[in-house]
């Protein structure tokens, strides 16, 4: 209570900021908004659906993290973009998730000479992404794609020269491996072909060995595509990144039992080869955290790429 005798005044609460977007922008004067990077963006997120703002300020070359959100805030705002968020299990929102939004696939259709989709099929696809119960397998594996591809934009002897998504890398295996990413990495003058399968977790074991079979039969057929100029006397890596050391360990057990790799192979194959990793590890994709099948000691990435023979022999 005041000295007058009356109860102090108590500010109002401002109201929440609620950001509105207007409509869809001319397409014309759209396009002359974006950028070489924006543009970049769309077919980056064509590829691989769904980016968070840290996984695009890593693939992009942005100065930091802030003016990439700002750059996604506005294409958000023109429509380029969409997004979405969840409750995260400690009850807060979790960081921004963009995916191509109505005016971004008009922009990536104009680009290629297609006809763009519907509106309504562009927000039924974002509304799928956003419920799809495999969303954190898939935003694991662009983690990991993010984070070479930054080790690599501070190197000057390497460079990640591809990284293919489930659906283009099925397509690279020749619908014999459905690998949940290929990658082409080059470090020091040696190229690295590998096939990427990302564990959550929630696979049983059983299922993720049952995988072996696609992959001796793509050596047979003489690798991925990316692998059959490039790597022929190398052949190819199947790499694991696993959800825990000790689903790493008990999972090396099951290949090691089941292992199809090496000379037992049918003349005319190529070679292939299988390492695991861990989850934490993965945050360092090029460093020494792959261990190669039977070995005792982790490589580096680049490391792999060395091997001609069965290392893990």
């Amino acid at each position: 209570m005041s000295d007058n005798g009356k109860m102090p005044e108590t500010k109002a609460r401002a109201p929440r900021r609620i950001r509105h977007r207007g409509g869809v922008a001319d397409p014309v004067e759209l396009a002359s908004r974006l950028t070489e990077r924006d543009r970049t963006l769309l077919r980056l997120l064509d590829e691989h659906r769904v980016l968070t703002s840290g996984q695009i300020a890593d693939l992009l070359p942005y100065p930091n993290l802030n003016r990439a959100q700002r750059r996604l805030l506005a294409l958000w705002h023109w429509h380029v973009l969409d997004r979405f968020r969840h409750p995260a299990a400690n009850g807060a929102l979790t960081g921004w998730r963009y995916t191509l939004g109505v005016a971004g696939h008009g922009v990536l259709a104009a680009m290629r000479g297609l006809a763009p989709p519907r509106p309504n099929s562009v927000r039924e696809q974002v509304l799928r992404l956003a419920t799809d119960p495999r969303l954190a397998h898939l935003l694991g594996i662009n983690d990991v794609v993010a984070a070479l591809a930054a080790h690599t934009r501070d190197s000057y002897e390497s460079e990640l020269r591809l990284w293919h998504s489930e659906r283009s890398a099925t397509t690279d295996c020749g619908g014999l491996a459905r690998p949940d990413a290929l990658l082409v990495y080059r470090e020091h003058g040696v190229q690295l072909v590998a096939c990427y399968e990302h564990d959550t977790g929630t696979e049983p074991l059983t299922r993720v060995v049952e995988k072996l079979d696609g992959y001796a039969e793509l050596a047979r057929a003489g690798g991925p595509h990316p692998a059959r100029k490039t790597q022929q006397r190398q052949g190819f890596w199947v790499l694991f990144g696993l959800h825990s050391p000790a689903r790493e360990a008990n999972l090396r057990d099951r290949l090691a039992a089941a292992d199809a790799t090496g000379p037992a192979l049918a003349d005319g194959d190529v070679p292939w080869h299988i390492a695991t990793a861990s989850a934490d590890d993965l945050r360092t994709p090029a460093g020494p955290i792959w261990l190669p099948l039977h070995a005792r000691q982790r490589q580096h990435l680049a490391d792999l790429a060395r091997t001609r023979a069965p290392a893990d022999r």
